[in-house]
C-alpha cells in the first residue's frame, strides 16, 4: 500500500517526469533524422560534382593542349595569351 500512497500523492512529478523523458526521446530522434538529412543531402551534392566531373572529362580527353590550357587559365580567371607557345606560335 505505500507505493500506491506514493504515487497518489506524487503524480504530478511523475507525469513531469515522464513528459521530460518523452521530451528527450523525441528531441534525439529528430536531432538524428536532421543529422541523416545533412548526410544524405551531402552525398547527393557529392555525387552530382562527380557526375559533372565526369562530363568534364569526356570533354577535355578530346581537347588539345592549347584548348584545354586555354579553357583552364579562363576558368580562373587569368590570361589566355601565356597558351600560344602551345599553339606553335612564338613567346613575344
Amino acid at each position: 500500500m505505500g507505493a500506491l500512497a506514493f504515487f497518489s500523492s506524487h503524480w504530478r512529478v511523475l507525469a513531469l517526469i515522464g513528459a521530460c523523458l518523452a521530451a528527450i526521446g523525441l528531441y534525439q530522434l529528430g536531432k538524428r533524422d536532421g543529422y541523416q538529412d545533412a548526410i544524405s543531402d551531402q552525398l547527393q551534392s557529392t555525387i552530382k560534382a562527380e557526375r559533372e566531373r565526369a562530363a568534364d572529362d569526356a570533354k577535355l580527353r578530346d581537347l588539345s593542349d592549347y584548348d584545354f590550357c586555354r579553357l583552364a587559365l579562363k576558368r580562373r580567371g587569368l590570361s589566355v595569351e601565356q597558351c600560344d607557345e602551345l599553339r606553335g606560335l612564338p613567346s613575344e
